[in-house]
């Protein structure tokens, strides 16, 4: 793309969020808020994953995501693939039992612990997982289209920075939260394990 055209579109980019109204640009508002932002963009590339996975491979973005983890993580239980995914047990046991069920999830006896089982991808999984990754990264050039390649590599590490500094601050918040609280987020927006080195 060339660097007019992403002028363009960077012209063309405003909506109704962005745009500002008579002298509201004199006062800040929800959307200088970096964290709002965030949570649009994540809600649109939610949207998007799913309209351009489903259609195509027929799992849904959370199936998908399931099966990444478990690509990267290999071979684990349960709940630390439902740690490492950002779901609840309960969310992870109904999405691995649908996969499982379909064939692109194995499951053995864990050694360790004969209650509980081990999670990995089965060839025809792997494969999957391969195949909708490739079309990720093809999909993630399409919503980085407006930026070069030197501003894609300044965002991703800016974001990457960001994860960290974010991470430290929702342990120092979870440490203090009581067990209640943590309970009823934990249930509504699933606990994921942040580790700085993964970010």
């Amino acid at each position: 793309m060339t660097v007019q055209n992403r002028d363009q579109l960077k012209t063309n980019s405003g909506d109704y969020f962005d745009k500002r109204h008579d002298n509201s640009d004199k006062e800040t508002d929800i959307r200088d808020l970096f964290s709002f932002q965030l949570q649009r963009l994540a809600g649109l590339s939610t949207r998007i994953a799913a309209l351009s996975i489903r259609p195509q491979y027929g799992v849904t973005p959370r199936e998908w995501r399931v099966l990444a983890v478990l690509n990267y993580l290999g071979e684990v239980p349960l709940q630390e693939l439902a740690k490492h995914s950002g779901l609840i047990k309960s969310q992870m046991s109904r999405t691995v039992s649908a996969m499982i069920d379909r064939g692109y999830i194995a499951k053995t006896a864990n050694p360790e612990d004969g209650r509980s089982i081990l999670l990995r991808l089965s060839p025809e999984g792997l494969a999957l997982s391969r195949a909708i990754l490739d079309a990720s990264f093809e999909r993630n050039q399409q919503m980085l289209a407006t930026l070069s390649n030197a501003e894609q590599q300044i965002l991703i590490e800016l974001l990457r920075r960001v994860t960290r500094t974010s991470s430290r601050y929702y342990h120092e918040l979870r440490n203090s939260a009581s067990q209640s609280d943590l309970k009823s987020i934990d249930e509504e927006c699933g606990h994921e394990t942040f580790n700085d080195k993964n970010s």
